[in-house]
This record gives structure tokens, sequence and C-alpha cells, in this order.
């Protein structure tokens, strides 16, 4: 890992510069188009994180400053501003961004959070004073040579064929399957009937949604039973920058259906995304997965509580089956994601765990 850098003295002395300069910056709905300086640049251009599409969406908002190329996602919750991703933007205006971003939290009094930061980005917050801590992991697969065989897949060949052998048949909506009302309606259904089980409500902010029919962006496969019902469902959702191709992104079952059809959507759906040429699939951030050393100056407290979560933290989210879920498909990348904060304080965790409603 990185050595400890200097914090840049002049830092406090800037941020206030900037914030007389704030009102220029922009926040608006993920929805609404940004203002480029370029006509030919679009918002998914700017984006090089897996999760990347989980930031456009309509519930979070985006900070962009005219004449600047790239956007921070982020929600407020409490005492915060929590971005998700970190800057989405080229190398040399990141940090005019992140400050800009820091100005504008600051005149509001609020302090910023960063989840889901990847390494490269790192150093930028570190020079702005964020301790940096591992907080999850995300994972990836090329498709390009991707294979069931070998003895490793064994197991996952075990389940697949179990779930076929129960007389379950995969579909994709919108071609092999209604994309309407009364599809999505029972896919709601299904997403229910697992939260029930779970006692859980639905998670938020770094996590997906079902959408709607006229989202075709989202593309769902579906395990469907011998009498039409849908048992199963996954979503995927396009992923941008170095490594593009789809995030595997909402998996719902029903709490009886027959063993590995989570296993039977995921297997089609890579099949399918094969023969397309899609390069990659994503599996996206499991929190709480994390192993060797922090960077210098990292929070102690989190540096010991979440390895500890990933394997007693099953009520706050599931991260080891999660993980052995996506281990089970032999990804090809496995990246650290880290969360920035200044400082990272009790109130800072409980806003993040408010707004993810983990709690």
């Amino acid at each position: 890992m990185a050595t400890n850098s200097p914090m840049n003295l002049n830092f406090r002395r800037r941020v206030t510069t900037l914030m007389e300069d704030t009102e220029g910056s922009d926040v608006r709905s993920a929805t609404s188009d940004m203002k480029l300086p370029r006509r030919e640049e679009s918002v998914e251009a700017l984006i090089d994180h897996p999760s990347g599409f989980l930031m456009l969406s309509s519930r979070n908002q985006r900070f962009t400053v005219p004449g600047i190329s790239g956007f921070i996602s982020f929600r407020e919750q409490g005492r915060h501003v929590i971005a998700l991703g970190g800057v989405q933007a080229p190398q040399a205006q990141r940090g005019i961004l992140l400050d800009r971003l820091l100005a504008f939290a600051s005149k509001r009094r609020r302090r910023v959070l960063v989840v889901q930061l990847r390494t490269e980005q790192v150093q930028l917050f570190r020079d702005r004073g964020f301790s940096i801590n591992q907080i999850g992991t995300t994972f990836g697969l090329s498709l390009k040579n991707f294979t069931l065989r070998g003895t490793k897949k064994m197991q996952l060949r075990n389940k697949i064929s179990r779930a076929r052998a129960s007389g379950l048949r995969v579909v994709e909506f919108g071609v092999d399957w209604p994309r309407n009302e009364m599809t999505f309606a029972e896919l709601h259904s299904v997403s229910q009937a697992w939260l029930r089980a779970k006692s859980k409500r639905e998670l938020d902010f770094m996590i997906g949604e079902i959408g709607s029919p006229e989202d075709v962006r989202r593309r769902i496969f579906a395990a469907i039973d011998p009498t039409d019902r849908c048992v199963a469902f996954i979503t995927y959702v396009p992923s941008w920058g170095r490594a593009p191709g789809y995030l595997h992104d909402l998996s719902r079952r029903l709490p009886l259906a027959p063993p590995g059809a989570l296993e039977l959507c995921n297997a089609r759906a890579i099949e399918v995304m094969m023969a397309e040429g899609v390069p990659y699939l994503h599996f996206g951030f499991t929190p709480f997965v994390v192993g060797g050393p922090e960077f210098a100056g990292a929070n102690r407290m989190a540096a010991w509580l979440v390895p500890l979560l990933y394997r007693y933290g099953g009520a706050i989210y599931p991260a080891e089956s999660q993980a052995q879920y996506k281990l089970k498909w032999a990804p090809d990348i496995i990246e650290r994601e880290f969360l920035a904060a200044r400082p990272l304080s009790v109130r800072a965790v409980f806003d993040l765990l408010l707004l993810t409603r983990s709690l």
C-alpha cells in the first residue's frame, strides 16, 4: 500500500476560496442532462467504475461544475454528503470537482463521506485529509474464455443441472418473455417474498432496483417453472470504463424455488452475453470482504470492525454468502474498494447505515 503523504497545508485556505465560488457549481437530479463542454461526450463516457449505472439512479443527485467534464454522484443523509464511487471525470479535472464538492458540503455544514472508492483515486482523497479504509471487494469475470468445465466448477454445474431437472427454464424479459406491467408485478412479488423470508427491508444506494418495463437498459433473466411462474430472477445493468460489459445487479428467488435457480439464470445470461461478444460480467461490490494491509493513517476502529462484520454482521449484510456465490464463478477480477472519511465518526457510520437502509 502507499505510504502516508503530507496533507496540503494550504488546503483550508483553498476551500475557503472555493466556497466563495461554489455558487457556480451545479447540483441536479441524476436523470437530467449534464452540461458538458464538448457535445460528443456523454455521462457514460465519464464513468470508470463497475457500479457506474447505480450512480445514475434517479434517487441520487449529481454534483457538477460548469466548464468541467465530470460529476460526483451523492445523497445527503444527516450531517453528511455521501458520495458513491468517487469522482467520475478525466484525471486532470478530478481535483477541482472534489474541492468544489468539499466547499459545497462545508457551506451546508455537512461532511463528505465516500463509499466504493477505487484504488487509483485513494491518493486524491488522502491529499485532502481523508482517512482511507478498506470497506469491501468488487468481483468481475472476463467472458472471452469463460467455461463451466473444470473440477473447481463441479458443484456449480451440479446446481445448474438440478435446477434444469426440476423443470426450470430461463427467459429474458423483452426477448423470450413479455416485458410489461404484469410481468414486472410478478418480479415485485418474488422480491417481496424474498424480503419477507429474510425479515429485511429493501437495501438502497449501493444496490440496484427492479426498475420499470420502459427501462430497457436493465436486462432481466428469470427462471420460469413448468406452470410459467417466475421463481427467481437476476437484473443486469450496463457497466462502462476499462472493463465494459454488464453488472450482475439485483437477484431474488422465491423461498421454495428449486436449488440452483439463480445459478441457472446466470449461466444462461453468460451464454447469451458471450454470443453477443460482451467482454466482462461484473458481480459487483460485496461489503466487508477485505484483506491485506490498510493505507497509512487508516481509521483503526474501522480496520478492526470491518473484518468482524464479514463474519458476524449478517444482520446488516450477508457478506459471506454473497462472496461464496460470486467466487464459485471463478472471477478473474478481484478489486478492493475503500471508504474515505474526514473524519470517520460514529455519526458518519450511522448516517451511512441509515442511507443504505441497513438499520
